[in-house]
């Protein structure tokens, strides 16, 4: 029997074919949205899953109130007195991540790694390693190493690594003792090589290294490494929590003891819940990942309101055939079952479609979220057990109200081919379904306007510094190892000649060495300003610069002067703060700031000019307090503003030129505009994703629009004759049917307004700075939604409105 409903069910949909093929489209669409939105979530939600001991795993969050700083970095010196101190802790290890210069001894192919970590030896403690060759008693001895399998073969191809020897930044050698499996994609921690910790500072030349080396034992205040720990059975990590004010005081130096708070953050909401700075990873919220999944299941949810319009309409067409049935034995039973089983067909078949979509979609997934899926890996049991549920959900939900409507026919009426006069009951379902639909599309298309809005914003807010065309050299970058020391003259002389080269040329504007790269980092230090003692522990930014600094970025000097050579005590005694410091620090308006005293770890001098705030963290972080002043040693950037059209040919020059005076380091740059962009990558791929599905729901409610007037013409195609033999002219019939769906749209963006309001206010709050949400995305969303009502249904109501009464009266 199932199978004989099969083949009906096939012909019906083959007899069909424009339903057949908007109703494919439609769920196979649904289903393949639901899908991707399930492979990525479940991506997410599952970080450091494989670990085994992941619920007393925790890693120390570090906070420095007075700063309103949260640091997913600590104070390396805490680590090996927490198990001395606490009987809780189990283990500890401390994890430092750098890039560096690599390459197998004996060969001249260098590699700049990333991901190169130093771990204490008992990391192995706490964290799951999973060991190919080699063995976990040859990890962190001195001087060896341990490489991911991906790594190996990178260095060593199919030869075998271990034993063998790789050199880092020329300095000195490790060799390989052991390779171990790479951690999934879904990781907080992803290392290419792990080390000793106790080799961390060899990289450096010898006079940096001894001055992190006093650091790494007493200063516990500057935080460079992850420190993990892992409790013991049963402990409660609060326990902790509420004993590290005592930790410091037994431990700290009083000078060191600043007002830090340290706490547990729990390894396992690392990735959903984390949004403090310097987390080694991207992180993501649960707000995005509740927000996708509601997307998903309401695109699907209109996808299968269109298969019940759709199917409701395409009934009128056969309603002899259910009249026979019944004359030949059906019953109501066997009648609904033959529905479901044609739902069935539609679904089983949707799904089909929907995983060659996936298929197709996961590089365009992949680029969007920045993962690494492939279809033969995600398509496992779980997936299927997915798959199975949408089958006999989407069957039953989207199969019965067409099974039940369409079997509800009178005998009678349905052999001589009478149509159907719709209950209350069943108009008012039809149009809650349509006006569902309506909701969820203007749902999705405001919250999408607002979204692309607020992007807007960012790309386009003044940060107060002139990003264009500005060339961010590497000088002693860590990827090269303080090749160059900040003493070595023989480089600051050459460095010299290559600004003068550079200034000379009469496409380049200006240069200037810098600390940190503007609007994507900076150092916190140390600060007394006039009116604070050092007891009130305050940490602020600090900028190193040279002279040219303003002008190259032009920043406007509201107060005072600029740093400049023309004074000589600039170099040792000049500071500059920005307007938020004169606020901050209570000094009145910024012309009363100037000749103010400060103290910056012990350089102490005074204030010589205000400038004007400008976004030195980029928008992720709010402004605060910023000082700048000239740096003794020289700053590892150089930044050069370009002028004219010829960008490429500058950019040419500056690595030729370069290489003649440095032929021992790589030419090394970025471009200043790019760099800010990709701190808003992540916003910029929801904002994609969202305006995708908006897209998608939209065409998918049309579908379920042409549907729903396709019913409604074909129901009254006798009232639509009768008015126009009355004189009912077209463009009354028109209005009518507008006015009908006209209703349906109001009603469904007016409850659409307070949910995307708090769906998309809810998102702006992770911004620091936002955009008001204003009636004018309401109105934009409202005129787009009418205008695409009125023109997916205008065709059909025309053709009703232009036919011919008398064909209309006569089918009756």
């Amino acid at each position: 029997m199932f199978l004989r409903f099969l083949s009906t069910a096939w012909r019906n949909i083959v007899k069909h074919k424009v339903f057949s093929v908007i109703n494919f489209i439609g769920l196979s669409i649904g289903i393949a949205l639901t899908v991707l939105i399930f492979i990525y979530v479940r991506e997410e939600v599952n970080y450091d899953r494989f670990q085994s001991k992941l619920d007393r795993i925790y890693r120390i969050k570090y906070s420095l109130p007075s700063q309103n700083m949260e640091l997913a970095s600590s104070p390396p010196p805490i680590a090996p007195r927490l198990p001395e101190y606490f009987s809780d802790v189990e283990s500890v290890a401390r994890l430092f991540g750098r890039s560096a210069s690599i390459k197998r001894s004996g060969s001249s192919e260098i590699y700049e790694e990333e991901s190169v970590y130093f771990a204490d030896t008992t990391f192995l403690n706490i964290f799951d390693l999973e060991f190919i060759q080699g063995s976990p008693d040859e990890a962190f001895r001195e001087n060896t190493v341990l490489l991911t399998d991906v790594t190996a073969t990178k260095y060593f191809g199919a030869e075998n690594p271990i034993g063998q020897s790789l050199n880092f930044s020329g300095r000195i050698d490790f060799e390989v003792v052991g390779v171990v499996k790479e951690y999934p994609s879904n990781s907080s921690i992803h290392f290419s090589m792990l080390l000793p910790y106790e080799n961390m500072f060899d990289l450096e030349e010898d006079q940096t290294s001894a001055i992190m080396r006093q650091n790494l034992e007493r200063n516990f205040v500057i935080s460079h490494s992850f420190t993990y720990i892992l409790l013991k059975e049963g402990s409660d990590p609060s326990a902790i929590d509420k004993g590290m004010d005592d930790f410091m005081k037994e431990f700290a130096p009083e000078q060191m003891q600043v007002g830090q708070v340290f706490t547990l953050f729990p390894l396992k909401d690392i990735h959903m819940e984390s949004t403090l700075l310097a987390e080694p990873e991207a992180t993501n919220s649960w707000s995005t990942i509740y927000l996708f999944i509601a997307v998903s299941l309401l695109t699907l949810a209109i996808a299968s309101i269109n298969y019940i319009n759709l199917s409701t309409a395409q009934s009128f067409s056969r309603v002899k055939e259910i009249g026979v049935r019944k004359v030949m034995g059906s019953d109501k039973r066997q009648l609904i079952f033959q529905f479901l089983t044609e739902a069935f067909l539609f679904v089983g078949v949707s799904v089909l479609v929907a995983l060659f979509l996936v298929n197709l979609s996961i590089p365009i997934l992949n680029d969007l979220t920045n993962k690494n899926f492939i279809f033969s890996e995600v398509m496992d049991g779980q997936l299927i057990l997915l798959l199975l549920a949408l089958i006999l959900i989407l069957t039953v939900l989207a199969g019965s109200y067409p099974a039940f409507f369409v079997t509800g026919f009178n005998t009678v009426n349905a052999l001589k081919g009478s149509k159907l006069q719709a209950t209350g009951g069943g108009k008012l379902l039809r149009r809650s379904l349509v006006g569902f639909q309506l909701l969820v599309t203007s749902f999705l298309l405001v919250a999408a306007l607002i979204i692309l809005q607020q992007l807007n914003f960012i790309n386009n807010k003044a940060l107060g510094f002139d990003k264009e065309r500005i060339v961010m050299i590497s000088l002693f970058s860590q990827n090269l190892n303080n090749i160059f020391s900040g003493t070595d003259t023989t480089f600051q002389t050459r460095l010299k000649t290559y600004a003068d080269e550079l200034k000379s040329q009469s496409f380049i504007g200006s240069s200037t060495r810098l600390s940190s790269e503007v609007g994507s980092g900076i150092s916190f230090r140390g600060t007394v300003p006039e009116g604070f003692t050092p007891e009130d522990n305050m940490f602020h930014a600090n900028l190193k610069i040279d002279y040219d600094f303003f002008e190259t970025f032009e920043i406007e000097i509201v107060a005072g002067r600029p740093l400049s050579q023309e004074y000589a005590s600039d170099a040792t005694e000049g500071f500059m703060v920005n307007e938020t410091a004169v606020r901050e620090y209570g000094w009145g308006n910024p012309q009363d700031a100037i000749g103010k005293t400060f103290n910056l770890e012990g350089k102490i001098g005074t204030v010589v000019g205000v400038m004007k705030d400008f976004h030195f963290m980029g928008l992720t972080q709010p402004l605060t307090p910023l000082s700048a002043d000239i740096s003794a040693f020289g700053s590892p950037l150089l930044a050069v503003k370009v002028i004219g059209d010829d960008l490429p040919g500058a950019i040419s020059f500056m690595e030729d030129t370069w290489n003649e005076l440095f032929p021992e380091k790589t030419f090394e740059y970025s471009m200043l505009d790019e760099s800010l962009a990709n701190q808003y990558e992540a916003y910029k791929d929801f904002g994609m994703i969202i305006g995708y599905f908006t897209l998608i729901a939209i065409v998918i409610s049309c579908m379920g629009l042409y549907g729903m007037i396709l019913y409604n013409v074909q129901r009254r195609q006798k009232e639509i004759g009768i008015k126009k033999v009355l004189g009912a002219n077209v463009g009354l019939i028109l209005s009518q049917m507008y006015k009908e769906f006209l209703i349906l749209v109001i009603v469904g963006f007016l409850l659409a307004i307070p949910l995307s309001y708090y769906a998309v206010s809810d998102w702006l709050d992770s911004f620091v700075y936002s955009i008001e949400i204003s009636p004018v995305e309401y109105l934009i969303g409202l005129v787009i939604i009418v205008v695409l009502v009125f023109a997916t249904i205008s065709r059909t109501a025309l053709v009703a409105a232009l036919s011919n009464p008398i064909d209309a009266i006569r089918s009756e």
